[in-house]
Formats: structure tokens, sequence, C-alpha cells
């Protein structure tokens, strides 16, 4: 399956050792269309930004999810945190969730979130809702919180499903995401319960079942994904697992 695949690693010392500033490059796998993504947010901001900037100049990839947490989408924030990722290069930022725990402040995150999606079209930055076990094991009234934050928002805002996250839930990966078509600029791919290495397609450590790949890249491929992020972060200081899931997911 031919698809603009990324690799991911979450750990930011790591990640200094690839981003480009350090020099050491990046492993024939990830050419072409196959680009990595590192979550530098544990790094100052000066050296996150220069990061950043030396990594779009260098490989033309995009760190979409180097904000990881709380991103400041809200208020005055909203506009900084737009400067900083225009600056950088970047085309998505993404949050996983607020602190949120009733209905009606999952719904003011959710309109929040609407309006920073529409605030951030003039810079031409995608801004997006990270999936969480929270979103689908809390419910009021017999809807999720995930259903509950999305409802009424504005089309532009992303839904950035984490297949893992989503589908030990036993939430039906596939129906969410034609529920919310067309609003996926990036997923992340990890698997359910992942094994010692994350390394997709491999059984994981529960002996629960695989994540439905061939299901949900089939129908990934009527959409048009910008980037499908490979979550295999087990083990933050080696790309094998990262390499190993790109040729899984690409031999679906």
């Amino acid at each position: 399956m031919a698809l603009p695949a990324v690799a991911y690693v979450r750990d930011a010392k790591a990640a200094s050792r690839y981003d480009g500033v350090g020099g050491h490059g990046v492993p024939a796998e990830f050419n072409d269309n196959n680009w990595m993504v590192f979550d530098l947010s544990t790094l100052p901001t000066g050296y996150r930004l220069e990061c950043l900037r030396t990594w779009n100049r260098t490989y033309g990839g995009c760190s979409e999810r180097f904000l990881n947490g709380f991103v400041d989408l809200v208020g005055d924030g909203l506009k900084k945190t737009l400067d900083f990722c225009a600056e950088a290069g970047l085309e998505t930022v993404t949050t996983p969730h607020a602190l949120c725990k009733t209905a009606d402040e999952y719904r003011k995150f959710g309109q929040d979130m609407s309006r920073a999606a529409e605030a951030a079209v003039p810079y031409g930055i995608k801004v997006g809702i990270h999936t969480t076990y929270d979103h689908f094991n809390v419910k009021f009234d017999g809807v999720t919180a995930w259903d509950t934050l999305m409802a009424g928002t504005s089309p532009l805002l992303q839904q950035q499903i984490d297949t893992s996250n989503t589908f030990h839930t036993g939430t039906d990966v596939v129906a969410l995401l034609k529920k919310y078509r067309n609003r996926h600029y990036s997923v992340h791919l990890k698997e359910n319960v992942p094994s010692k290495t994350a390394t997709l397609g491999e059984r994981p450590t529960d002996g629960g079942p695989l994540v439905p790949w061939k299901d949900v890249m089939d129908y990934l491929a009527t959409e048009p994904v910008a980037w499908y992020v490979i979550e295999a972060e087990a083990i933050p200081d080696s790309l094998q697992p990262l390499s190993d899931s790109l040729r899984f997911i690409k031999a679906v």
C-alpha cells in the first residue's frame, strides 16, 4: 500500500540525535514520502524551535505533534501558539484534551477547539483533538465524551484518532472514522495494548486482538489523509520498531 507514512519518536533526548541538528541523518526506509516526526515538547522553547526549523529545512517534514499535552489554543494564548507554529513551519497542531469532568466542560472544550480551527485557517494550519481512553469510556446519558465534545463543532476541527486508545475501549474504529468523515488530516497508528517493542502487527502483551488494520487502512485510503503517524515508542532510542512497523503497514 502506498501511503505518506510517518514514523514517530516521543523521547526528546532520542529526537535530538535524529532531528537534523545532531546531524545523524535518517535511515533509508524514511525517504521520499516517508517522514519521521519527533515530539520535542520537553525541550526548551528556543532549542525546540531551532530543531523544528532545521528539520523542516533539511527534510521538508512536518512535526505535527510537537506540542504534546495541553496546548494553549484559547483566548490570548491562541494567537501566540499559532504564531509559534507558523514560524516553525508546521502544518498542524493537535491536543489530546482539556481537564474535563462534566458534559458541559467537554462541550465547551469542543467549541473552544472549533473556534481555534477556524482561527488557524489564515495560517494554513490544521487544529485537531487526539483521542484518549476517557473520550470513549466516559459517557453522559449514554453519549460518549467524544461525541459530546464533537457535537456541533466546525468541520474544520480535525479528529486525530489513536487506533490503540480507540480500539481498546471497544469502539469500532472504522465506524468512528466514517462518522467524522474527511476530518483526518493525521492519524496515529498504534497497536492495541502494544507489545514490548510496540511494533504494529505484533501480538499485544495481554493476548488481545490486533487492531483491524486492513479495514482501517482500506477506509483511510478513501480520505485525503496527509499524515500517518506510526507510534512505536516503547524503545525510544531505537528506530527498529518504526522500520518494522512501516514495512508491516505498507504490506497491509
